[in-house]
């Protein structure tokens, strides 16, 4: 087992929490018209976002897969058993987000990425779980 990158998971987990924590504290209807909070939100989904895909291409990394793009390895990982795919679907969507609101592709409707945060939330948290139980079990182990 590497235990390096084991921790490197651990760390991004950890942040990860962190974010979703700070969303879920401050998530609420006036978001939509709160230019401040809602900036706020999208920068802490942002980078909840990139600490997901940051952990997918580490635990390729522990079972000795070639990291690739943020897609593929979200799918590879369902593949291989450490996210269920209900997970994957929505952690792709989440990254699709992020993307949208990172790049504001055609301008950013703020009441449909309010509903697709607040749906996304509770898989963020479902990830965590998935990953802390695989890192604990022994998938991670050479």
């Amino acid at each position: 087992m590497d235990t390096r990158i084991r921790e490197r998971i651990l760390q991004k987990a950890e942040e990860l929490i962190d974010r979703i924590e700070f969303i879920e504290r401050h998530f609420s209807d006036a978001m939509p018209g709160d230019r401040i909070l809602r900036k706020a939100l999208y920068k802490e989904f942002q980078e909840a976002v990139e600490r997901v895909t940051d952990i997918c291409a580490l635990i390729r990394q522990m079972l000795r897969s070639s990291a690739e793009d943020d897609y593929t390895n979200i799918d590879y990982l369902v593949d291989a058993g450490v996210l269920k795919p209900e997970t994957g679907r929505d952690m792709r969507s989440a990254n699709g987000l992020r993307d949208h609101l990172v790049h504001e592709y055609d301008g950013i409707n703020d009441h449909a990425a309010y509903a697709a945060m607040q749906r996304l939330m509770p898989s963020m948290q479902k990830f965590v779980g998935e990953v802390l139980a695989w890192v604990d079990s022994d998938g991670i182990r050479s």
